[in-house]
């Protein structure tokens, strides 16, 4: 594999990892109130997630396509950008239950009463705990993705120094 050619994947993964943690912030910090609001704040973190899981994606079928994989021991390399896959597919899901645990506004079905007074307080209460669970976990996710793409640009970087160092001799 030539120099360039680990050189893109290095960058590739440096710039997925910012991408990991820029979610990660934007997850982390995330303020809204229940109902609509949170919709509006959490959705677009939900749309990037998604994203992100593409480019995930997309990373892993280049690293998969490359040399750098057949040589001994970057098998591993795979396996652990494929659990950036899953873990990236996970923050989706976190994200949706986030969403699916907020209450809506205005959503009554036929013959139901509002929630007001302390089953409504209650009820918004609950739906709390749940959103920030679910964003904490995203969060956390998101928080260690990042971390195995730098690791795993980092075992890149040894390799292309591997590489320059062969040739020097």
């Amino acid at each position: 594999m030539s120099t360039s050619e680990l050189q893109h994947h290095e960058r590739q993964l440096h710039e997925l990892a910012s991408e990991f943690e820029a979610l990660h912030v934007r997850v982390r910090d995330v303020s809204y109130t229940p109902g609509a609001d949170a919709l509006r704040r959490i959705g677009p973190l939900l749309l990037a997630a998604q994203d992100l899981t593409a480019t995930a994606l997309v990373r892993l079928n280049a690293l998969h396509n490359s040399p750098f994989v057949a040589a001994a021991g970057r098998r591993s390399s795979l396996e652990r950008l494929s659990s950036v896959l899953v873990a990236s597919s996970l923050v989706n899901n976190a994200l949706t239950l986030a969403l699916h645990a907020n209450p809506g506004e205005g959503e009554l079905s036929a013959g139901s009463r509002p929630f007001d007074g302390r089953t409504g307080t209650a009820r918004q209460a609950e739906a709390i705990l749940l959103i920030v669970g679910h964003l904490g976990e995203a969060a956390t996710r998101l928080e260690r993705s990042a971390i195995v793409c730098r690791h795993l640009a980092a075992d890149i970087v040894r390799d292309l120094t591997g590489v320059q160092s062969c040739r020097t001799r």
